[in-house]
């Protein structure tokens, strides 16, 4: 059915997903779906220690059980991961030496799951052990080293402004607090996999993989095992969830691909449950030491900010989460104020524990946590209204775009006013005296507040260093078009936003579009899905495109109708003299000159109609802002929260689809409630990850998550389309607006929480026998 709306057509309207229609039939192509004859299936032993010598490693029973295809270990299978950088080797199996419980040793290649994973059971491994160094100021103390040949401080960098000590100590008050975020992981609901088979034909190497960048996660592959680039293709199916643990490289990638090619059979590995809390990559785990100086008014003079982060036992391979973590959280330690001094510095160090790597918004909730946690610490020390220190604060409309004191040029947003508008929607100006006529009950009501910035469509991020994306564009001789992008979709809907904007640009019906995606044998090389990089980038290079066909086929027109090609409009899904539908061709009858009757075309066109276009955007960050703001009532009896409202107000820019982006808020805030009251990777004393299910990782349900409001506020960006990102604002935003209505609403028990997730017991703790005072 076409969807016929006002010029803009499609881009600006909420249209319904085009992924939707086969993934909610159940039509949608997994990896665990990718099924052939003979495919053999992969379990793996891994340590259950945190670190030891590796004396023996027997596989002997293992290998003679029947259905048992082949054992792998670091002998037979050698490939390791050197980090140039770090001067950290890792070997895909481990060799020698575990430096984390879920660390791979042994691999068994068995006819199916059932046989492998029984096999495991008969792997005998003997270790010796070392005293694992588990936390991070353990690790920073350095009496003990993750890796005998280098010290546990792998990254050190300190920044400091021209004129902060003098700033400092000349300010007429100062606060301190230790803001501490824990490890979280994504847990997405499909379970990283991979699987690979050699062509015994032409010799050629397919790989599957659910990831997020398929020419990266290609790059990264043939790096490590020497292959030719072009005797590889990889395929990326449809992807259940990747919140940025996907776009990581892991060594069973290689291991799968090693086990295809030593046997000449097809190989697929799917993780369990457990496997994926043990070694997909974890996030977060860092220190924030905080020092913050500030006038009478609550104008903040200068924050020192001394950070330790741990990234585990290895740097992962394309991102190393601490330093990502670290970068982000104190490269916008100011975040939306106007805070003339900083002074940073950071320690990312290895622990025993499994590497940390990219999770969605990286070090931004940690930066917004701290960076809202300092200001609501100001208003108390002061005794004022953490608005009003945010309002002598925020950076103005007319101050853009403004160069922050970490070296960020903002480039135009809307925080004070995004603020303004999600106060009047959640009624701040009532709630005081709603909050104390509650606590003359008994009860205890909060409100919260974050106004957030989220640079997105930056050079680096977890997909990857490639500036551009990239999209081929074919009007097929029937009228319909085919798109193929180098981005790498897990949920958010790009074949549907990429199509609206060639849809407009073309003047077509979106239903006459398909977007490929995932396919290194058709889709452009492009940097993939990460860093809110998808719109900005990916729709850059779709408008682009669309463009450059228009031109074909106005120059086409224009050659038909003897007219001007400046005078061709597109109207209706025709090109016409501008005014004139009569005098016009339908992109269709174009399409089928174009390819089958040549001979009308300009002497100087060749047949057929297709583009390749690459955007490179002028901008090298852009930056989306936005605030939330929540209401929630604390239970201190039963350490429970409960969120009574919430409102999100967001400006990324021009919106390509409402529908969407409201989606991916909703999303965010749902990951946000779980970091803030549920999600934490726990380890015990002897390295052992006590958190190996959903059982005791605690995920948000349904219940969990409240009814909420969104507005948009749109200040274009100057990149083509005047579009922002904005997958991770609403993940940034959440925590700090939670955590400090929570802090507000036990301000009279004298508790201002530092440290994430909140869970119940400290509520409990914080309140149990004592009096509320009131301020």
């Amino acid at each position: 059915m076409s969807r016929l709306l006002a010029k803009p057509r499609f881009t600006g309207a909420r249209v319904t997903r085009m992924e939707d229609d086969r993934l909610l039939k159940g039509q949608g192509r997994y990896l665990d779906d990718i099924t052939v004859p003979g495919m053999l299936e992969i379990a793996f032993v891994r340590s259950n220690r945190s670190a030891a010598k590796l004396v023996e490693v027997d596989v002997e029973a293992a290998r003679n059980l029947p259905g048992v295809m082949a054992v792998f270990t670091a002998q037979n299978c050698p490939y390791v991961l050197h980090d140039e950088k770090y001067q950290v080797d890792q070997s895909v199996l481990a060799k020698d030496e575990v430096r984390y419980v879920g660390e791979p040793i042994v691999v068994i290649v068995a006819e199916n799951r059932y046989i492998a994973e029984d096999a495991v059971e008969l792997v005998r491994v003997q270790y010796d052990a070392l005293p694992p160094v588990i936390t991070a100021k353990d690790a920073l103390a350095d009496t003990r080293r993750v890796h005998s040949q280098r010290s546990n401080v792998f990254e050190h960098w300190e920044q400091v402004t021209d004129g902060f000590e003098e700033a400092f100590n000349s300010a007429p008050h100062r606060a301190h607090a230790t803001f501490v975020t824990h490890r979280q992981t994504g847990v997405p609901m499909e379970t990283r996999g991979c699987a690979a088979m050699v062509d015994p034909a032409s010799g050629r190497l397919t790989v599957y993989v659910s990831h997020q960048s398929v020419h990266q996660f290609r790059t990264d592959l043939i790096k490590v095992m020497n292959l030719d680039e072009h005797q590889v293709r990889v395929v990326v199916p449809e992807v259940g969830g990747a919140f940025g643990i996907k776009a990581m490289f892991y060594t069973e990638y290689i291991v799968v691909t090693h086990a295809a090619k030593a046997l000449a059979r097809p190989v697929k590995w799917i993780g369990d449950r457990t496997e994926s809390l043990l070694a997909d990559c974890h996030a977060r785990d860092n220190i924030h030491e905080v020092e913050v100086a500030f006038d009478d008014d609550g104008v903040i003079c200068a924050v020192r900010d001394n950070v330790i982060g741990d990234t585990g036992a290895y740097p992962i391979l394309g991102f190393p989460g601490a330093v990502g973590e670290a970068g982000w959280a104190t490269g916008h330690l100011t975040g939306p104020y106007k805070i003339p001094h900083v002074a940073i510095t950071v320690d990312c160090v290895f622990s025993n524990k499994a590497p940390v790597g990219a999770y969605r918004g990286v070090g931004g909730p940690v930066g917004a946590q701290v960076q809202e946690g300092y200001i609501d610490l100001v208003a108390r020390k002061l005794g004022k209204d953490p608005i009003e220190v945010r309002r002598v604060n925020l950076i103005q409309k007319d101050q853009f775009p403004f160069l922050s004191a970490t070296g960020n040029t903002y480039d135009p947003g809307s925080y004070a006013e995004s603020m303004e508008e999600a106060l009047r929607l959640i009624g701040y100006d009532t709630f005081r005296d709603e909050q104390l006529e509650a606590r003359k009950q008994g009860r205890y009501l909060g409100i919260g507040v974050c106004v957030f910035v989220e640079p997105s469509a930056g050079v680096s991020s977890e997909a990857g260093s490639t500036p551009y994306e990239a999209v081929t564009l074919r009007l097929e001789p029937s009228g319909k078009i085919t798109a193929s992008t180098g981005l790498g979709p897990s949920g958010q809907g790009h074949e549907t936003t990429l199509a609206q904007l060639i849809a407009d640009e073309l003047s077509v019906d979106v239903g006459d579009i398909v977007v490929l995606h995932g396919d290194t044998d058709s889709a452009p090389f492009g940097g993939g899905t990460g860093g809110s990089r998808s719109a900005t980038i990916g729709g850059g290079a779709a408008l682009k495109a669309a463009k450059e066909m228009r031109g074909k086929l106005a120059k086409i027109a224009a050659h038909l109708l003897e007219a001007s090609q400046e005078d061709i409009e597109f109207k209706d899904g025709q090109a016409q003299v501008a005014g004139v539908p009569s005098r016009g061709h339908s992109i269709a009858e174009l399409a089928r000159i174009a390819y089958t009757d040549v001979s009308k075309l300009p002497d100087d066109m060749q047949p057929g109609l297709e583009v390749v276009s690459r955007y490179r955007p002028p901008m090298s960050v852009t930056y989306s802002n936005g605030t939330h703001a929540a209401k929630v009532e604390v239970d201190i009896q039963t350490g429970l929260v409960k969120i009574l409202d919430y409102v999100a107000v967001n400006d990324c820019g021009v919106l390509i689809n409402p529908m969407i982006v409201e989606g991916q808020i909703h999303g965010g805030v749902a990951q946000g409630i779980g970091s803030t009251f549920l999600e934490e990777l726990r380890y015990d004393d002897a390295g052992q990850l006590t958190t190996t299910s959903l059982a005791e990782y605690l995920l948000p349900a349904m219940t969990d998550v409240p009814r909420m409001r969104i507005e948009h506020l749109v200040t274009p960006s100057g990149n083509d389309g005047g579009f922002k990102g904005m997958g991770e604002g609403s993940l940034i935003a959440g925590p700090p607006s939670l955590c400090s209505a929570v802090s507000n609403a036990l301000e009279p028990f004298g508790v201002f929480a530092t440290e994430i997730p909140i869970l119940p017991q400290h509520i409990i703790a914080w309140t149990k026998d004592k009096v509320a005072v009131e301020a």
